[in-house]
């Protein structure tokens, strides 16, 4: 029986992978570097430390990255002072259900404290929450499963007892890897099948895992 969910933030709760792509991208301008889309699709799922090396490496060992993530953390934060963070279809039913039902949850994010915190506080879902995990809390990104242990921990629960969400290719990695159940929700990049092999099931959108709840929980 699950006892505990645990949530990945960007792309699963909040629809901001697009958002984000659009913000490496403007970053890029002011720096006088392309970053093409593609390129961030390596980096989707990882903490701040991964996303560094990802830039590093591709730029050269000079490339002044801290400059560049400030300015590209400014610009997500004017965003969601703007206009607030958009939610993904199904989180707020999911929420209420969990809540109802007595299972705890987790935030278990790449994105460091500072700006997840942010985001959860502007998105007004701080109180639905039990424990937060964050990139900056791991030694090791995703698709290493340490945030997903660190969740786990966090709650009081055995990972095996927890039921992983997540919708990036990292993230499916990592939540199999930490050994409880795994849902995949999908958002912009498309993961192989072979990377979703021995997952637990897969939904279109948040509202679905309801039913599988409701189902005891199994692998379909």
């Amino acid at each position: 029986m699950v006892k505990g969910v645990i949530f990945d933030m960007d792309g699963l709760m909040f629809d901001t992978e697009r958002l984000s792509t659009i913000f490496w991208r403007q970053t890029g301008e002011e720096f006088g570097v392309d970053v093409p889309e593609e390129f961030t699709y390596c980096f989707r799922g990882r903490n701040p430390a991964a996303i560094r090396e990802a830039f590093l490496e591709r730029y050269g060992a000079d490339f002044d990255y801290e400059r560049f993530r400030e300015i590209r953390t400014r610009l997500q934060y004017d965003y969601i002072r703007e206009k607030g963070v958009p939610l993904k279809k199904g989180l707020i039913e999911l929420l209420e259900y969990l809540q109802k039902k007595g299972i705890r949850a987790a935030v278990a994010t790449s994105t460091d404290r500072k700006l997840a915190d942010t985001m959860i506080e502007r998105a007004g879902v701080r109180g639905y929450f039990d424990a937060f995990a964050y990139g900056d809390m791991v030694e090791r990104s995703k698709p290493h499963p340490d945030v997903f242990l660190r969740a786990a921990k966090e709650l009081g629960i055995l990972v095996e007892e927890c039921l992983v969400l997540e919708d990036s290719i990292a993230g499916v990695e990592a939540g199999k890897a930490a050994g409880g159940y795994i849902i995949h929700i999908p958002d912009l990049i498309v993961v192989p099948e072979e990377v979703k092999e021995g997952i637990t099931a897969q939904y279109d959108s948040l509202d679905e895992v309801i039913g599988w709840l409701e189902g005891g929980g199994s692998h379909v």
